[in-house]
């Protein structure tokens, strides 16, 4: 698949489109989708626990993250490029929901909510 993120996000009509099929009206959608959220955060922040924390009360929250994971896995630059060029929605989509965690991170460290 291509731009994975997006058609999880937009379900069943979009995650069996065929490959290059995802447009910039199904980001919009996306980005839609992620704005009405209460809150949107990022598993590897490591101020994700603690505004788990305070925005729902809940306790023992740990921080999303395995240490024990294996290098990443070595890529060319042309596999890169074209990884980069297939996601180019994926990649924009990620970068709002970036934008949208951060915003909410502030909120609730704030202690407003």
């Amino acid at each position: 698949y291509d731009n994975y993120y997006l058609r999880v996000l937009l379900g069943e009509r979009v995650l069996g489109l065929p490959p290059g099929a995802i447009t910039s009206a199904h980001l919009a959608e996306a980005k839609r989708v992620l704005s009405s959220l209460q809150l949107v955060l990022l598993s590897n922040d490591a101020a994700t626990p603690v505004t788990l924390q305070r925005a729902t009360g809940i306790a023992n929250f740990t921080a999303c993250r395995d240490t024990t994971r294996p290098a990443r896995c070595a890529m060319s630059d042309e596999d890169n490029e074209r990884a980069r060029r297939d996601n180019a929605h994926d990649l924009a989509l990620y970068a709002y929901a970036e934008r949208l965690a951060a915003q909410h991170v502030a909120k609730w460290g704030a202690g407003m909510g």
